[in-house]
C-alpha cells in the first residue's frame, strides 16, 4: 500500500470521512487509537505519503507526531474540516497515480503542515509559508491554487474561522477566541466571522451555550 491514513476518533465524523473512504482502494485508511501501534505499522515499509488526522484542535499529547523521525513524507493534520479534508483528498488523489511522490507535492504536503501548526499567528501569510518550503511566493500561490483550488487568504480564512467555531462552542470569551485564532483586531474578526458563519461571534456562542 502506497499511501498511509491515520485517522483519530473516525466514528465521531463519518460524514467527513465520507469522500476518504471512496478512495479506499488507493489509500489504507486506519482508525488509531494506540499511538504505539501507529508507529509500528509505519516503521514496516515506506510509504508515498503517510497522513495522522483528527478532527480534535490537537493530537493528545502522547501522539508526538510532530517528532517521529520515518522514512516517508508525512503530513499531521489537527482540526480538520470540510475544506481541508477537500485539500487532502486532492492531494491525495494526485499522489496516489504517480509511481512517486514529486518533488512540489512534498513540498505542498510540508507547507500544509505548516499552516496548520502556524494557524493563529497573526503574521501567518503566503510569503512565510513559501519561504518555508524555499519556494518563491509567486510559484507557492500557483501551488496552492492547483492542489486546493482556492487562494492562500480563503483558505486560512476558513481554517481560522473553524477554529473559532470550536472554542466558542466551548464557552471561551470571544475577546479570547479573537486572538487565539490569529487576528488581533476584534471587529475585523467578528465581521469575518458574520460573513462566513450567518451571525456575530457573540450570537453564536450564547446559541450554542443555550442548545447544550
Amino acid at each position: 500500500m502506497d499511501l498511509l491514513v491515520f485517522v483519530h476518533k473516525a466514528e465521531k465524523c463519518k460524514d467527513y470521512l465520507a469522500d476518504l473512504l471512496l478512495l479506499s482502494k488507493k489509500v489504507k485508511l486506519t482508525e488509531f487509537v494506540d499511538f504505539n501501534s501507529a508507529l509500528q505499522l509505519v516503521k514496516k515499509a515506506r510509504y508515498k505519503l503517510i497522513v495522522f488526522l483528527t478532527f480534535e484542535p490537537v493530537f493528545p499529547k502522547a501522539w508526538n507526531v510532530n517528532e517521529l523521525r520515518i522514512n516517508s513524507p508525512m503530513l499531521a493534520l489537527a482540526g480538520a474540516d470540510k475544506i481541508s479534508l477537500s485539500s487532502l483528498i486532492s492531494l491525495i488523489d494526485m499522489v496516489a497515480q504517480n509511481e512517486e511522490v514529486s518533488h512540489d507535492n512534498r513540498l505542498f504536503a510540508e507547507s500544509l503542515a505548516y499552516i496548520d501548526e502556524n494557524i493563529c499567528e497573526n503574521d501567518l501569510n503566503l510569503e512565510k509559508v513559501a519561504s518555508q518550503i524555499y519556494v518563491s511566493r509567486c510559484h507557492y500561490s500557483r501551488m496552492f491554487q492547483k492542489y486546493v483550488g482556492t487562494g492562500f487568504k480563503e483558505y486560512v480564512m476558513n481554517k481560522r474561522i473553524q477554529k473559532a467555531k470550536l472554542l466558542l462552542q466551548r464557552g471561551e470569551p470571544v475577546t479570547d477566541v479573537c486572538f487565539s485564532v490569529g487576528y488581533n483586531d476584534l471587529t475585523h474578526f467578528g465581521r469575518i466571522f458574520k460573513r462566513k458563519v450567518g451571525v456575530n461571534p457573540s450570537v453564536y456562542r450564547l446559541s450554542k451555550a443555550a442548545s447544550q
